[in-house]
């Protein structure tokens, strides 16, 4: 990787429903050496291991709000990861919610980890051990030239819930995070490299008796950003390209939401996320399934 590399990898680009193509939700994003990883949804450890990384290196872990689905696999990563070698406490930083969730998890294990330790003889035990830090609006520090900005969205009655803007060198990649559209976001997005939203495709998403109802479709969709806001959001940013993830339903037809993109005139480059699809820029780089695309 090159030195101004930035790098952004989909670890997990699905949502609650259990899907074999999509594991729960969870990014990693690289700089100078550097491997930050956003969320930590069902697959995490799996899915890092079959990208060519670990649990073990990752320097810092962003949750970006309180949902189950980003936040399940949070001690099955502390544990792994320990497994794997870490010799260096876990930083966590997330919305106080999301911290309380992740401390009771924590918590949970106390005695069980208690015993792995004294028994199982492992040369060090500070990989276990976990900084918690509240995530807040503005810069996150500590991660030398790879600048961090968290900004608020929208994503009530869960709150508060973060985006995230990443810049290294001249790239700059903006990551939606959980939200409706907003100002926040808009602001964000403008004259990025890369815009990663979230997507809930409704025209995927019919009614199916004792699943879910109308009620349900339109509860969850009014959280959540439409093909057509997403083009728009895109559009009017001057994003240089969109890419989507949080497929909402995971099985959802990729093609029929890239035909729904177009329709609502967003032209430039458009990637529909897959688990374990790298992007690098400033090449403007796609790797994905021994492939690699120059966009």
């Amino acid at each position: 990787m090159m030195d101004d590399t930035l790098a952004f990898t989909f670890l997990g680009t699905g949502a609650p429903p259990v899907s074999l193509r999509r594991a729960g939700p969870s990014h990693l994003i690289q700089a100078v050496g550097c491997k930050v990883l956003v969320d930590c949804g069902s697959g995490v450890s799996q899915r890092l291991v079959a990208a060519g990384h670990q649990g073990a290196d990752i320097d810092l872990l962003i949750v970006t709000h309180e949902h189950s689905d980003h936040l399940v696999d949070f001690y099955q990563l502390v544990v792994s990861s320990w497994h794997q070698g870490r010799s260096k406490p876990w930083r966590v930083m997330a919305p106080a919610p999301a911290l309380a969730n992740m401390r009771g998890q924590y918590g949970a294990f106390a005695r069980e980890r208690a015993l792995r330790i004294a028994f199982e003889k492992r040369p060090d035990a500070t990989g276990l051990e976990v900084i918690f830090e509240e995530l807040h609006e503005g810069i996150v520090s500590g991660l030398g030239d790879l600048a961090i900005e968290a900004f608020l969205v929208d994503h009530k009655p869960v709150e508060p819930a973060f985006g995230l803007s990443f810049s290294h060198g001249d790239s700059r990649i903006v990551f939606s995070g959980d939200t409706r559209l907003t100002p926040s976001l808009e602001r964000a997005a403008q004259g990025c490299d890369l815009l990663v939203c979230e997507v809930f495709i409704s025209s995927q998403m019919p009614v199916v008796a004792g699943v879910r109802s109308a009620e349900t479709v339109a509860s969850v969709q009014s959280y959540h950003m439409t093909p057509e806001v997403v083009a728009g959001l895109a559009q009017r940013s001057g994003a240089r390209a969109l890419a989507l993830t949080h497929l909402v339903p995971p099985a959802a037809d990729t093609a029929a939401l890239a035909r729904e993109v177009r329709q609502a005139g967003y032209a430039g480059p458009l990637i529909i996320g897959e688990d374990l699809m790298r992007l690098e820029w400033p090449e403007r780089l796609l790797n994905w399934n021994g492939a690699t695309i120059g966009f």
